[in-house]
């Protein structure tokens, strides 16, 4: 269940303070991520990639406390989750966006399921504006035709906006096999630091390697 932080006591109350001073105080960063594990699963068990990355994300995103802090006026909560809000494809140039219910233990097969469904439910590419501020999502999305470096996200001019940013690009694998990608964050510093980057990229690793358990 979700509850409200005591700012009287939430050790990082200054630091939320000092970065709430700034009219855009949100930064991103990329890094390598190995997803040969994550490819080789997908491949295996007749997975859309991209919806294996998705799961993977999701498990780690609400590992981290961190990512799970909501800014709502002057007041702090953390979500008991966060929900998926993907991009995939709407037409041949357009894409669509899905929101998805998070759940806890899922399989990724059964969370690939349930995207399908939810894809071909959805009645318009882009949802309206009370359904997009309705759920407590991650925005997700890819880049798969190309690898890049380096990428900066849309996002409003409000700094109490909460909601993680998350991309990543086309793979490379390199004379050994493994496959890497660039894996893009994009958040509020009033909520998440360098530290905080650590613990997600630690628990997508975490995540990854979990999947020979499904």
């Amino acid at each position: 269940m979700e509850k409200r932080i005591d700012r009287s006591v939430w050790k990082r109350s200054a630091h939320d303070e000092l970065f709430a001073r700034l009219e855009v105080p949100f930064y991103s960063l990329s890094w390598r991520l190995d997803v040969t594990r994550a490819y080789a699963y997908a491949k295996k068990n007749g997975l859309s990639f991209f919806a294996v990355m998705v799961w993977v994300t999701m498990r780690a995103i609400n590992a981290v406390d961190a990512f799970r802090y909501e800014l709502r006026g002057d007041e702090v909560w953390l979500l008991d989750r966060r929900n998926p809000s993907y991009t995939y494809p709407w037409d041949e140039e357009l894409f669509g966006i899905c929101g998805l219910e998070w759940k806890d233990g899922e399989s990724p097969k059964d969370f690939f399921a349930r995207m399908k469904e939810a894809e071909k439910a959805n009645p318009s590419p882009i949802p309206t504006a009370e359904a997009d501020e309705a759920g407590h999502d991650v925005y997700i999305s890819s880049l798969p035709w190309i690898d890049y470096e380096h990428i900066a996200q849309e996002f409003p001019l409000d700094n109490t906006d909460s909601t993680p940013r998350i991309m990543w690009g086309k793979f490379t694998e390199d004379e050994k096999g493994a496959k890497t990608l660039s894996y893009t964050v994009q958040v509020n510093h009033r909520l998440i630091d360098g530290i905080h980057l650590k613990q997600l990229n630690d628990a997508l690793i975490g995540a990854i390697n979990a999947l020979e358990e499904y």
